[in-house]
């Protein structure tokens, strides 16, 4: 480990006010005292909950080691049933497609933002010569090739282990001989598979007991783009089975005698536990991310799909005026200020402010709750700033709207932007508020059940129908207004003592 280059990068991270001493010290020992397969994927989450540390103040943290060389993104596609890594990137938009296949459990996954794609920070190959060979046992290629953040049960492991007939390293130009009797009243699932997870890629031979008893050889060639023959009918018999790796790489070999009713069986009964690890959609709502990587050369093509976001759009009301009346500089300042405190705001609710426009924000949140928290939040600290300007003569009025649905992530002006129905949705609810309201369309609404959380601040709500531009029929929405203007008692006295 070159520990002078990683002295350097750490002291440029010193230089970032949003990073505490505090995480920088505990990480810098973190990187000193680990080894290679603790540097592999790192979660920032578990990382923080390990080290009694704010979820947002560690994703921040190796969002801006990622910054300056320390850490590199890894974008893993994860297979929901068995935890395998099925592909790993180092950049956003080099994720392809709609879905991806996982071999191991040939089932066919939507590569959603949301749930499938994992975030992961692994140590700057520049700074470290990994010592780890994924292939030199079948421990070592398990535990690389599939996340440690989905923990199978007992039961399902014992299982997989049973199913398992033997494992081989294949360097290229390499070939692996097996031999098998396969009997079908023998075999589970009446199957006999050949895997490369790291490849992602497989043979199936399936046995039919229809075809007459033979005695067979079978060549598969490994491919660059996978096994060729992929899925072949055997009779009864004793078999030999040779593969051949005719790619560039060296690959780990699975023998297997899988059966997906059983698998799916046990693995019903006794659940794998999911842990919790930062999603790609929740990346995308980093306001460091969003900051630090800006101007990133991404893809125009990039498409990806994002299953449920929280959308928020404000606006301001009154601003335009102030412009006419208390002059040019004395408005942008006021402006600038609200801009502040919604960005604070957006942060601290672990969202992100995807653009400005004019005096308004767009920006996204990962649970509806947090959005609607950020927006009460923003209502109390903007009055609360009101009071400071009323004695000039001046005041602002703030308008939001909430709406949560599917979106997509696309690149628009040379940065990451959202599309669809749910957005212009947010855009029109939005336009329904009136200075000091919050509007939530019916989605943010049921998934937060937030009337108590409304009430504690001095909100009360009102469930109508409203027509929205490119919506054909009416929908509910929900206003949230005040009765009268009441500031909590601790803005009270934070106002008093200024």
């Amino acid at each position: 480990m070159k520990d002078s280059i990683i002295k350097q990068k750490f002291d440029t991270l010193k230089t970032f006010p949003t990073i505490k001493h505090e995480i920088l010290k505990i990480a810098e020992n973190f990187v000193h005292h680990s080894d290679d397969w603790k540097l592999l994927r790192v979660n920032p989450l578990k990382f923080a909950t390990y080290h009694k540390l704010d979820e947002n103040d560690s994703v921040d943290f190796f969002v801006h080691a990622a910054k300056v060389g320390l850490f590199d993104f890894a974008y893993n596609l994860i297979c929901p049933m068995c935890g395998g890594i099925v592909h790993s990137h180092h950049k956003l938009d080099e994720i392809e497609g709609k879905e991806f296949h996982c071999v191991s459990c040939n089932i066919v996954v939507p590569t959603l933002l949301d749930d499938q794609v994992e975030v992961a920070f692994q140590i700057h190959p520049s700074l470290q010569n990994n010592q780890i060979d994924p292939f030199v046992d079948v421990q070592n290629y398990f535990r690389y090739f599939f996340s440690e953040n989905f923990d199978k049960s007992t039961e399902l492991k014992n299982w997989i282990q049973s199913t398992i007939k033997d494992y081989t390293k294949l360097i290229p130009d390499d070939s692996y001989t097996f031999t098998f009797d396969a009997n079908y009243g023998d075999l589970q699932g009446h199957l006999i598979q050949f895997v490369s997870i790291d490849r992602n890629t497989m043979c199936l031979f399936s046995v039919d007991p229809n075809l007459p008893t033979n005695n067979q050889s079978y060549l598969v060639d490994l491919m660059e783009s996978g096994m060729k023959p992929n899925a072949i009918s055997i009779p009864v018999g004793r078999h030999q089975f040779t593969i051949h790796n005719r790619t560039r790489f060296t690959v780990g070999l699975n023998v297997l005698t899988p059966n997906p009713k059983e698998i799916e069986r046990i693995a019903n009964t006794f659940p794998t536990i999911r842990h919790h690890f930062l999603t790609a959609k929740m990346l995308l709502n980093n306001q460091s991310f969003r900051d630090l990587f800006r101007i990133q050369k991404l893809s125009p093509d990039l498409n990806l799909n994002v299953k449920s976001l929280t959308i928020m759009f404000t606006d301001l009301k009154g601003s335009t005026e102030m412009y006419d009346t208390a002059g040019d500089i004395f408005a942008y300042k006021l402006v600038q200020e609200h801009f502040r405190i919604l960005t604070e705001i957006v942060r601290k609710y672990k969202g992100a402010i995807v653009k400005t426009m004019g005096d308004a924000i767009m920006a996204t949140f990962s649970t509806p709750i947090e959005g609607l928290l950020a927006a009460l939040e923003m209502m109390q600290r903007i009055e609360l700033m009101n009071f400071d300007w009323k004695k000039e003569g001046y005041e602002i009025g703030l308008k939001v709207g909430l709406n949560e649905g599917s979106a997509l992530a696309v690149v628009n002006d040379e940065r990451l932007d959202y599309f669809g129905q749910s957005v212009n949705i947010a855009a029109r609810v939005q336009g329904l508020a009136k200075s000091g309201e919050v509007w939530l369309s019916e989605s943010v609404w049921n998934a937060t059940g937030p009337e108590d959380l409304v009430k504690q601040h001095g909100y009360y709500y009102r469930k109508q129908k409203a027509t929205l531009k490119g919506v054909g029929t009416p929908v509910p929405v929900f206003q949230l207004s005040r009765n009268e203007l009441k500031i909590p008692s601790k803005w009270k006295q934070l106002f008093n003592k200024r």
